[in-house]
């Protein structure tokens, strides 16, 4: 029985629309310059439990996802990590916070921070349903 409820649950994430995040900038930045995408960076504290609610929540089964991984390559990184991102330009004191950035590092929206709705991202992102 333990079993089937794992394999129900793991294969719903399967399933699941969700935001394919990578965590290396420069690899996602090359990506995102070959593809002719933008840049969505996703900065966290550590373990923050707030972050962590809004990636289960703002960034998984919404319908702005397609969207997002159709005109985004998505990194997120943790504050303090030892890969290497650009410090100094997404320089912030809130966390978790969320930058737009086209493929040569200039921002293209304004920068989210806090706790990020699932509606506030959708009217930011000003994507329609791309299923």
């Amino acid at each position: 029985m333990r079993f089937w409820l794992i394999l129900l649950f793991v294969s719903s994430l399967l399933l699941a629309d969700h935001v394919q995040w990578q965590s290396d900038f420069e690899k996602a930045r090359a990506q995102a310059v070959q593809e002719k995408k933008g840049l969505m960076i996703f900065l966290i504290a550590g373990n923050d439990k707030v972050a962590i609610k809004m990636l289960s929540h703002s960034f998984r089964d919404q319908s702005y996802i397609a969207c997002i991984n159709k005109n985004y390559v998505s990194i997120l990184i943790q504050k303090g990590q030892s890969s290497s991102y650009p410090i100094e330009l997404l320089y912030t004191l809130t966390y978790p916070s969320l930058f737009f950035l086209d493929n040569q590092e200039l921002f293209t929206k304004e920068t989210l921070s806090g706790y990020i709705t699932a509606k506030t991202l959708e009217k930011h992102l000003d994507c329609r349903s791309v299923r």
